[in-house]
């Protein structure tokens, strides 16, 4: 009983890291996108400029949460090992 525990408890782990691995790989053509429109604005208009950097680092950023969340989840539903007072 305990190893359909652990089992669902990798199932879960692997699910959300493959979840956030591909919602960023979905994210990074646009986040792609944008920074080619940043640099490329830069020297003709910097108002723009300064749009396409704003939405650059938005991107970035949803993609290091999406990425640390998981991550942390991935740490949270870790298995734990037995402690050695709890066996005796």
């Amino acid at each position: 009983m305990a190893t359909g525990g652990r089992s669902l408890r990798n199932a879960v782990r692997w699910g959300l890291l493959l979840l956030a691995l591909a919602l960023a790989a979905y994210d990074a053509p646009q986040t792609w996108q944008n920074y080619s429109q940043w640099r490329r604005a830069l020297p003709a208009d910097p108002s723009a400029a300064e749009f396409w950097r704003t939405a650059f680092y938005m991107d970035v950023t949803e993609i290091g949460v999406v990425l640390g969340v998981a991550i942390a989840l991935w740490l949270i539903l870790w298995p734990r090992a037995k402690r050695a007072s709890a066996e005796k």
